[in-house]
């Protein structure tokens, strides 16, 4: 079908917030999975969130002047994140989500690399994401509970301050081979960062303990005390994060404090990208 690809305007967030909670519950109810979107009013928060700030790219896409798709693009960083993207329930399968995704790697064509997080039992997206050149870089799961032990001795874990953005950013760039920078300052105006401190010196620091914030840690042991620490902040303790499944231990430890594994879920990339060193936790993007 012929859609028109435009910029998403203030105008455009209830119907953005209702496509993307209806195709998110749609996708997430036929595979038993929970979504991304519990409630309609969450949605209209993140996608107002997107479309007011200047540092996202964001579009529709059209159909005899009806809004039926939507997608955005995180311009934060050197490397661009995709995501949410979302179709009409009525228009998909008819080549509205390639258009989307087509517009969008033409507003990121200037970045170093893409990256998106895929639900991996989507095989619909998988197969789209895969034809325009992305590559599965980094399964993980979704991660849920209230971990049972307290905060570690030996670490200090805070919340993060203006301070510390250059020892985070250096911290991420020599694990992670990537600048977080932008994201990280980000971060402390509209989430509650942590970093985790031993012997006077940032090892670990999270932008967000959710799906919206990436975490970083120069160990496993690391990622731990700032799990545990970020907690002790929480009035009930429950956190959600995303964990790459190569860090078998920490998994196996998640499951042991009490946590349990939601979904199955991936990193996928196209252009520059190294494998992260340390330990990380990737945000709703990468």
């Amino acid at each position: 079908m012929n859609v028109a690809i435009r910029r998403a305007q203030p105008s455009d967030i209830d119907v953005c917030a209702r496509i993307t909670y209806e195709a998110f519950k749609d996708i997430s109810d036929r595979h038993l999975f929970p979504t991304d979107f519990p409630t309609l009013e969450f949605a209209t928060e993140i996608i107002e969130l997107l479309i007011e700030s200047p540092l996202f790219f964001d579009i529709v896409a059209e159909s005899s002047g009806a809004v039926v798709g939507c997608g955005f693009m995180d311009k934060r960083n050197p490397i661009r994140g995709i995501g949410p993207v979302s179709v009409d329930r009525a228009f998909q399968g008819r080549g509205t989500g390639r258009e989307i995704m087509k517009a969008l790697l033409e507003g990121g064509r200037d970045a170093v690399g893409i990256r998106l997080v895929h639900e991996s039992f989507n095989m619909a997206s998988l197969s789209l994401y895969a034809s325009l050149g992305f590559e599965v870089k980094e399964p993980f799961v979704l991660m849920e509970g209230k971990f049972r032990s307290q905060p570690q001795h030996g670490f200090e874990v805070r919340p993060m301050t203006s301070e510390d953005v250059a020892e985070c950013a250096a911290l991420c760039e020599k694990l992670c081979g990537c600048d977080r920078t932008s994201e990280i300052e980000y971060a402390l105006n509209d989430f509650s960062p942590f970093v985790a401190c031993k012997q006077g010196r940032i090892v670990a620091y999270t932008c967000a303990v959710s799906a919206l914030g990436h975490s970083v840690a120069e160990t496993e042991a690391d990622m731990q005390a700032l799990l545990l620490g970020a907690a002790a902040y929480s009035s009930d303790r429950l956190l959600a994060f995303h964990l790459p499944l190569r860090y078998a231990n920490l998994f196996r430890w998640c499951l042991q404090e009490g946590l349990r594994a939601l979904k199955p879920m991936a990193v996928m990339a196209v252009g520059e990208y190294r494998s992260p060193e340390g330990c990380w936790l990737p945000s709703f993007v990468y």
